[in-house]
């Protein structure tokens, strides 16, 4: 019986293409919720969360996606971005919507990279 290679070509090819664009959507997506806490501390105090514990936040979400310039200017960019998904002014009312759209995702990130940036043992543990 003969075996064809062709099916490991293929293999290597999608596995070399998947895990640095699988690292690259880990890496938006840190940019982008480094931003919305920014955004968020920038709109001031919400309901569950300060606008000091929000721009700790942001800082802990671009250590993990790297605190290079290029991760900065592209926080700065999406900031912008997220800033035009609000209808209004930057109150806890006028982020109600972004905050529906974005919180859930943001705050699982956020707990890996909090333990990273802060070293926080009750951030780390399981």
């Amino acid at each position: 019986m003969r075996t064809s290679l062709m099916p490991l070509a293929f293999l290597a090819i999608f596995t070399s293409i998947s895990l640095p664009a699988h690292a690259e959507t880990q890496n938006d997506r840190g940019i982008h919720c480094a931003a919305y806490y920014e955004l968020l501390s920038v709109a001031g105090d919400q309901l569950d969360i300060s606008r000091k514990q929000s721009s700790r936040a942001f800082y802990a979400l671009l250590v993990h996606a790297g605190d290079t310039p290029k991760a900065q200017d592209d926080v700065a960019q999406k900031l912008v971005d997220l800033r035009k998904e609000i209808p209004g002014p930057m109150t806890p009312a006028g982020t109600a919507k972004l905050r529906e759209k974005y919180d859930a995702e943001c705050r699982v990130l956020l707990k890996a990279a909090w333990c990273e940036a802060y070293k926080d043992p009750g951030a780390c543990g399981a």
